[in-house]
């Protein structure tokens, strides 16, 4: 089988962190309410500024505005300017692998094991995210991600994606924030489970459960042995395991004679022949 081809060489820039990379506050914010909620905030804003003004003042602002949205969308439709959504889209088919300590990824797809944490936490309260308990808990969650980034390669941390659900048909109360966190090996995550950070938040949680009735938080664990997971992206912006960097060691050199540690990203060409298949991705059609 034909080696396996990187579509970015190594780089001396470690990995950026995760928190820079969560959903943003406004987003949250938006999604803690009912539209319709957001709709009549809204128009009594507009109400009172009409009341307050001459009705030009406060109609032409907001038909300017969506005039000029309407034609930011006109020009990015037809090639006049660019598109900031497309920013970071890798526009082919490719993979996400595991290099080796060289950041070579030899010819065997799916040739080590991945464990996935899945975290998720959730506020049924009226206010939501707004509600008594539920900064804290992100509070702890921020310091079990800066944990897990300065700790990687203790815990054989990968790398992290959050998403926002779309399951509560109400939207009555903030949706549910879910996390997917990727490991190494099930020990490398029992290690973090049980360094303090994780342990601060645990017992806080213990401590202060029957206070916050309000709060849900979930997790679920997966370990994929080898030749048991695969991935595919199509025209897609890195995301879940395509994120991942792994230390390698330095080309011509020794890092503790000064050369700087080298990052290899994950993701390979996986428009070949030999990874278009999900059997050729999870590597059971290579011999020996």
């Amino acid at each position: 089988m034909a080696l396996l081809q990187p579509l970015f060489p190594p780089t001396t820039t470690p990995p950026g962190s995760s928190l820079g990379q969560n959903i943003p506050g406004q987003t949250l914010l938006l999604n803690n309410f009912q539209p319709s909620s957001w709709f009549l905030l809204a128009a009594s804003l507009q109400g009172l500024l009409t009341w307050l003004f001459p009705t030009a003042f406060t109609f032409i602002p907001a038909v300017l505005i969506l005039a000029y949205r309407g034609v930011d969308v006109l020009l990015m439709t037809y090639g006049l300017k660019s598109n900031p959504a497309m920013d970071g889209v890798i526009a082919q088919k490719f993979s996400a692998q595991i290099p080796d300590e060289d950041g070579d990824f030899g010819d065997r797809p799916s040739r080590d094991s991945v464990v996935v944490l899945l975290l998720g936490a959730k506020s049924n309260h009226p206010l939501g995210i707004l509600s008594p308990g539920f900064k804290k808990v992100g509070d702890y969650f921020n310091d079990m991600v800066k944990d897990l980034e300065a700790n990687r390669e203790e815990y054989g941390y990968l790398t992290s994606s959050s998403y926002i659900s779309n399951d509560d048909e109400t939207r009555n109360a903030a949706r549910g924030i879910m996390t997917v966190y990727y490991f190494r090996s099930m020990a490398g995550l029992h290690k973090f489970a049980h360094a303090p950070a994780h342990r601060a938040g645990w017992n806080w949680w213990n401590r202060t459960v029957k206070e916050h009735p309000h709060i849900s938080i979930m997790h679920e664990v997966y370990e994929a042995p080898a030749g048991a997971w695969e991935s595919i992206y199509v025209n897609y912006k890195p995301v879940g395991l395509a994120t991942a960097m792994f230390p390698v060691k330095s080309a011509g050199g020794d890092e503790k004679e000064g050369m700087s540690k080298q990052w290899m990203g994950s993701i390979v060409d996986a428009s070949r022949a030999n990874m278009k298949l999900a059997k050729n991705r999870l590597g059971w059609d290579v011999k020996g």
